[in-house]
């Protein structure tokens, strides 16, 4: 049986990716020096923010913000920050039965004990702000309630919500400053929040510059080891013969991810990959809806036949975590597996890659990880009743060098 193209596959190539990189580099050290930026939340509620550090701000910083955007003053921190700065949690749920973090996760407001007088003032501000993002945190240089909102930012930051808290956090501590992210929002003199076609205006008007959640969940998946390997054995597969499974543990996500490997990979020669995202009743009991068992016993039927290849399987964030950030976009999610999946695979040693698909794919900046696409398959059906084509030679279609582009 030979392996054909999947039905309206697309392969998409962005040769800028490596090139944005770069850009946010550039932008992070510019930010490092000027100290403000400006956050879009381009997955989710399209809210735009200036952001700054809150160690070591001055009046003149704070007061510049305030022109720039007057909204609240709101300071993400870690956790870890938090508890170090004796900070509650506010305990008011808005959900019944779901815990406070999940629902709110406000700090009671704070201001600081000494060296100010209504709170209110751009110097006011700056004292309290530089209290929290001092690089050895006084709990007893704080007091509550004030005119500072200190929120808890997830730990993984933009990897694992996508959310404003999280991307001020991550861009502040990115650039080298202790983990306290000033944000605001950005408004119009109505009030009214900036969209994001303002907000750039508004960014590229005072020279001031722009970051994405978006681009920042890719700019820390290419940067940072997200998987571990934690276990290997040799495990009898009834489709593939004899397959080595290594155990992947995420950096991120609280689960393991399982790659099957059958024979050797070599960095030159493209290997056949299947990535199957988990769906677990499907997996175990069949179904036609998606047929995901049935695409999973064929990949791994196609990877036997071929004698070399690697069925990579995706476990899903445990439900707590999923239920946490209902707002993320599903492309999210998509672009945190396709960054674990890509470290995987790389650390297996594949670097070309002829992928076994069923479905339409738009493939973009896998060059970031040392991955290009040279072919792409649908997954055969080997029916019931029908001989396996085992000594039949796999023919590889729309086979092609690896481009330049990021596909």
């Amino acid at each position: 049986m030979k392996l054909t193209p999947p039905e309206k596959v697309t392969v998409a190539g962005n040769s800028d990716v490596i090139g944005n990189m770069t850009s946010i580099s550039s932008r992070l050290l510019q930010f490092s020096s000027s100290r403000l930026c400006v956050v879009v939340d381009d997955v989710g509620s399209g809210r735009a923010v200036t952001v700054s550090p809150a160690q070591e701000i001055t009046e003149h910083e704070v007061n510049r913000i305030l022109s720039l955007s007057g909204g609240l003053t709101f300071v993400a921190i870690s956790a870890e920050r938090g508890a170090a700065l004796l900070l509650p949690l506010m305990t008011r749920s808005s959900q019944k039965g779901a815990s406070a973090s999940d629902t709110n996760r406000h700090f009671t407001s704070v201001e600081a004990r000494e060296g100010v007088s209504t709170g209110i003032s751009a110097a006011d501000r700056a004292v309290t702000l530089r209290i929290l993002g001092a690089s050895t945190p006084q709990p007893r240089a704080l007091v509550k309630p004030g005119h500072i909102f200190p929120i808890e930012a997830r730990e993984g930051g933009v990897l694992v919500k996508s959310s404003i808290p999280e991307a001020s956090l991550d861009v502040v501590t990115l650039a080298g400053f202790s983990d306290a992210a000033l944000y605001m929002d950005l408004l119009s003199e109505q009030g009214e929040l900036l969209s994001a076609a303002q907000s750039s205006e508004l960014a590229a008007r005072n020279d001031i510059p722009l970051f994405t959640i978006s681009e920042l969940i890719r700019y820390r998946l290419v940067g940072e080891r997200l998987v571990t390997r934690t276990a290997e054995a040799v495990l009898p597969t009834k489709e593939a013969g004899e397959m080595r499974v290594i155990v992947y543990r995420s950096a991120i996500h609280d689960v393991e991810h399982i790659a099957l490997v059958k024979g050797e990979i070599c960095p030159d020669h493209p290997v056949l990959v299947r990535v199957q995202p988990e769906n677990t009743i499907a997996d175990v009991f069949g179904g036609s809806h998606p047929a995901q068992r049935k695409l999973l016993l064929n990949s791994l039927r196609a990877v036997g036949e071929r004698g070399s290849g690697i069925v990579l399987y995706l476990r899903k964030p445990t439900i707590s975590e999923s239920l946490s950030s209902p707002q993320a976009a599903a492309g999210t999610s998509d672009m945190r597996e396709y960054g674990i999946g890509a470290q995987i695979l790389r650390d297996l040693g594949a670097t070309k890659i002829e992928l076994l698909s069923s479905t339409q794919r738009v493939l973009d900046g896998l060059s970031s990880f040392g991955l290009s696409i040279v072919s792409q398959h649908a997954i055969p059906d080997f029916s019931p009743g029908i001989p396996s084509t085992e000594n039949t030679p796999y023919e590889s279609v729309n086979s092609r060098e690896p481009s330049k582009q990021d596909v």
